[in-house]
């Protein structure tokens, strides 16, 4: 059978919607969790538009519709979204609508709208709700009309899960559950579901294979005083996994039961749920005698405060991170001047390089390898088509990272093989002046990352260049690359910062059609002092890699500035040095010498 295109498949749907009288119907890529990233399955919203970014949500009208995605994608999207019809909507900026309010404004009363409802969370559908209520627009959660079309979607993930061994993970599932239980007790709930995938790993110390880049598994926890209860595919738990949970208090379900398990709930059950992950079908199922009580879920905050072994695992992870990005700087260096190196053959083998590393289990998220105007798409993936060689002539971004029981790894330098032009010295100094700037920030306790995005952001607003998108996030250990909830961003709603925390720092600077320009390091907060005007913070860099210095403008560079690349640079060399092979020893001795 001839595989559909993008318009004869939105064609398809809109025949399937005519069938139902929807006169929308809303695609995500989520899977019941709202995961960042899902398993293959659950990528309807790609297969039915084109476009294949991390982020964005589409919806078919009867006679069009659009695609609405961030700042990270404009680009990208435009590309992909030519010929099917769907407009993109540019999501975050103020003069864009959100979908419900797209919709709402748009459609006629009394219509009817469509989705899978386990792939919009509880968040999303009450957003959509409340904005539907004047018109008495209907919204219909249990019809998936994408599957009956998609007659080759792969099949939902059976990768076994494996004990994350508590030499990585520091503390033992029972007392996380414990703290669970206080916060319970605190917050006067008489259950919890835990439906964010990465929460359930970190509380009962698992790990699982549901996608490339996330050793995470679909499941759930749901905590009660008397009960702790994990519901996944059975097939996916081998026996060993099963009776350490076991040992620590957990009994094992499959998946499906959750929605019977909430049923059963005592009548008057005070029951927390995070509404920004719990899927609206499952919690419009759960019975009118349970109360709902919506709350972020507590295991974000604690798994974002890594514990001494943690942090002393994250920490040996980067430097072997390390040893394999010297590796490739190294190759990047021998072989770009003989135009012997492309998009995908860095990609490939930077990924050979961190599987050298004994404990490596998988990237952490597709590599970013743009050259030249590839890289000004922040979110760029080489295909066979795009597959750009690397020459002389532009910058080459590389973004990457890597799991390993010990971390996730998330690091990007950007590349200048040949003599860059004034503004591309310019761009490329401003970007580490901004990374110095965040870096060297002392901050007083409290102080969330909005507080703090402006001390990267501001040195580029200082000439007239913004990037669309955050400046730094959290970052997991053995789970997601993107971690919450600390990040640097805009958005007033960021967290405080606390010791134990770890955040990228990742300005840039992209010009659309000629080239981008990234560093990122991962950071750790810090406590500095104590005196009468308070507890104060900062940070500590631990991403251990070379900085390119040959695209620098060394005329912006303040003394203070040059002194932290040389002193970071210092580090580096005598962090790497002992595993590296003598060539690369001298190459990194080089590549890390005083300005």
């Amino acid at each position: 059978m001839n595989t559909p295109s993008v318009t004869q498949r939105l064609d398809h749907l809109r025949k399937a919607m005519k069938a139902h009288a929807f006169a929308a119907y809303i695609v995500t890529n989520n899977d019941p969790h709202s995961s960042e990233y899902s398993a293959d399955h659950w990528l309807a919203r790609a297969w039915i538009s084109g476009f294949n970014g991390s982020a964005g949500n589409v919806v078919v009208t009867g006679d069009g519709g659009g695609l609405w995605t961030d700042g990270r994608y404009f680009i990208q999207a435009e590309e992909q979204l030519a010929g099917s019809g769907l407009r993109l909507f540019k999501a975050k900026l103020p003069e864009t609508p959100t979908i419900a309010e797209w919709l709402a404004a748009t459609l006629p009363e009394q219509s009817r709208v469509g989705v899978d409802g386990r792939s919009i969370s509880r968040a999303f559908y009450q957003e959509l709700m409340q904005a539907f209520a004047p018109k008495s627009i209907q919204l219909i959660l249990d019809q998936d009309l994408i599957t009956p079309l998609w007659y080759d979607r792969p099949a939902r993930p059976k990768a076994p899960v494996f004990n994350h061994d508590l030499r990585y993970a520091g503390v033992d599932a029972q007392e996380k559950i414990q703290r669970i239980r206080q916060w319970m007790a605190e917050q006067a709930v008489d259950a919890l579901l835990v439906s964010n995938l990465d929460n359930v790993m970190w509380t009962l110390n698992i790990r699982g294979g549901d996608t490339p880049y996330c050793p995470i598994s679909e499941s759930y926890l749901l905590v009660s005083a008397q009960q702790s209860r994990v519901f996944i595919d059975r097939e996916k738990l081998p026996e060993a996994v099963e009776c350490t949970l076991a040992e620590y208090g957990v009994t094992a379900h499959d998946y499906d039961q959750i929605a019977d398990a909430l049923a059963q709930l005592p009548e008057g059950c005070r029951l927390s749920i995070n509404p920004a992950s719990a899927n609206s079908l499952l919690v419009n199922q759960a019975p009118s005698s349970v109360s709902l009580v919506e709350t972020p879920c507590p295991v974000t905050d604690m798994k974002a405060q890594k514990n001494p072994t943690e942090m002393e695992n994250f920490e040996q992870v980067l430097r072997l991170d390390g040893v394999a990005m010297v590796n490739f700087m190294y190759w990047l260096q021998a072989q770009v001047p003989g135009d012997k190196v492309t998009e995908l053959s860095a990609e490939k083998q930077l990924r050979e390089y961190r599987r050298a590393t004994s404990s490596y289990i998988s990237d952490s998220f597709r590599t970013i390898a743009g050259f030249g105007p590839h890289a000004a798409k922040m979110h760029y993936s080489a295909t066979a088509d795009s597959n750009a060689t690397v020459d002389e002539s532009n910058f080459f971004l590389v973004d990457s990272g890597g799991q390993y029981p010990g971390g996730t790894t998330d690091i990007t330098r950007t590349f200048h093989f040949g003599a860059p032009t004034a503004q591309q010295r310019k761009d490329y100094t401003l970007v580490l002046k901004a990374v110095i700037r965040l870096t060297q920030t002392v901050f007083l306790k409290g102080a969330t990352g909005a507080n703090l995005d402006i001390m990267a952001r501001g040195m580029l607003w200082r000439h007239g260049i913004d990037y669309k998108c955050g400046t730094g996030h959290g970052v997991g250990l053995c789970l997601n690359v993107h971690e919450g909830p600390q990040n640097f961003s805009q958005n007033p709603k960021e967290v405080a910062l606390k010791p134990g925390m770890v955040i990228t720092n990742e300005p840039g600077v992209y010009r659309e059609g000629e080239y981008g320009v990234r560093i990122e390091n991962i950071m750790k907060v810090v406590e500095l002092e104590e005196n009468e005007f308070g507890v104060f913070y900062g940070f500590e860099t631990i991403t251990l890699a070379p900085i390119a210095v040959n695209a620098l403008d060394l005329s912006m560079l303040s003394a203070e500035e040059t002194d932290w690349l040389n002193a970071y640079h210092w580090r580096v060399y005598e962090a790497l040095s002992p595993y590296l092979e003598a060539s690369q020893t001298a190459w990194l001795r080089n590549a890390t010498k005083p300005i």
